[in-house]
């Protein structure tokens, strides 16, 4: 059984995903959202699961976490024969019998692009910059000073019940 959206061919029976020929670029997000409608179909829904994933959680305007594609069982996926280099970003790609989720294919050399820090950053949010954030922090904390009650913090002896630059006294 096989189900197509391009540029994906979902090979049930083999649990390989090929790749389009002339497609050398694979983008995470879009491999996974190719996934979710293989899984959806009827040819899906009678097969086990090919892939499932994590992330993209917000980290505040425009800014998200990265996303990790994991391929379960033995699904691999696979690029058309060819002298080319095959790039697959935009994420982590993971999973695959032995934990190798490419197959092979002749003559392509892969770029598997994997991060443990990945962000997505989409273009037209008000992505603060660094001093933005900085100063944002330093407002934050000036109207809400910390207030504590513990008396000793690395041998720093706190004086009086907020917080401040002059409140700190050595022990």
């Amino acid at each position: 059984m096989v189900y197509y959206t391009a540029p994906f061919t979902f090979r049930f029976e083999e649990q390989i995903i090929d790749v389009d020929g002339g497609v050398t670029n694979v983008d995470c997000g879009l491999l996974y959202a190719a996934i979710r409608l293989a899984q959806a179909t009827q040819e899906g829904v009678i097969f086990n699961p090919v892939g499932r994933a994590s992330g993209l959680n917000s980290l505040g305007p425009g800014v998200q976490v990265g996303i990790t594609v994991e391929l379960l069982g033995s699904w691999q996926l696979r690029f058309a024969p060819g002298a080319y280099i095959a790039r697959v970003a935009g994420g982590n790609l993971i999973g695959g019998p032995g934990g190798d989720p490419i197959a092979y294919s002749a003559d392509v050399q892969l770029l598997l692009i994997q991060s443990a820090a990945s962000t997505v950053v989409t273009a037209g949010g008000a992505v603060p910059t660094a001093p933005q954030v900085a100063a944002a922090v330093l407002a934050a904390a000036q109207a809400a000073p910390i207030h504590s009650d513990v008396q000793r913090i690395n041998g720093v002896e706190i004086a009086g019940s907020g917080v401040t630059g002059d409140s700190f006294r050595p022990a």
